[in-house]
């Protein structure tokens, strides 16, 4: 039996398969339908209207399902936060797809800070026009890594990208199938 278009409201449905012939028919057990949430991939993100600090107040929380942003003169939230002089830090995890050494890539016009497994890849907090930076780690097949993007626009353009490499993998946005959001 296959369903389409299966939502939350399916859970607990009830089905019963019925199968017949010409000998006559028989009618299976019960089987209930569970269906579960499976949350968003992307990394958690805290938009600020202040660019460099990264303190409160939070003006929006949203999952991004990849940092691939050029938001050129524009805000990436029209009526929440500015289009100038705003930060933003993703968090969660990011997984491997192989067992090789990742070389991990930020291009940001302004300021950008990276950490991946704790160990800080990239540091580049500072005024700068559309820029790419790189940091490598070694990591496993399968296995999830805490990671940290930390981004400021101040003024005029802005961009904020992260991307990956590795010897089996081309230089790309890093998919949102590879992305998960804290407490995911």
């Amino acid at each position: 039996l296959t369903l389409a278009a299966v939502t939350i409201a399916d859970n607990g449905a009830i089905f019963r398969c019925r199968v017949s012939n010409s000998a006559g028919s028989i009618l299976s057990a019960t089987a209930t339908l569970t269906v579960t949430a499976t949350p968003a991939n992307g990394l958690t993100a805290r938009y600020f209207n202040q660019y460099a600090g990264l303190t409160s107040p939070v003006v929006l929380t949203r999952v991004d399902p990849q940092v691939n942003f050029d938001w050129a003169f524009a805000s990436p939230a029209p009526g929440t936060v500015g289009a100038d002089n705003f930060s933003v830090r993703w968090t969660g995890q990011v997984q491997a797809a192989f067992t090789e050494t990742y070389t991990f890539f930020t291009q940001s016009d302004d300021g950008v800070r990276l950490w991946v497994n704790n160990q800080l890849l990239i540091d580049r907090w500072q005024h700068q026009g559309g820029t790419e930076w790189s940091g490598t780690v070694a990591m496993v097949a399968g296995q999830r890594y805490d990671i940290r993007l930390e981004y400021f626009e101040g003024g005029a353009g802005a961009l904020c990208r992260l991307l990956w490499s590795s010897a089996s993998t081309t230089k790309q946005a890093i998919p949102t199938s590879n992305l998960f959001p804290e407490g995911s």
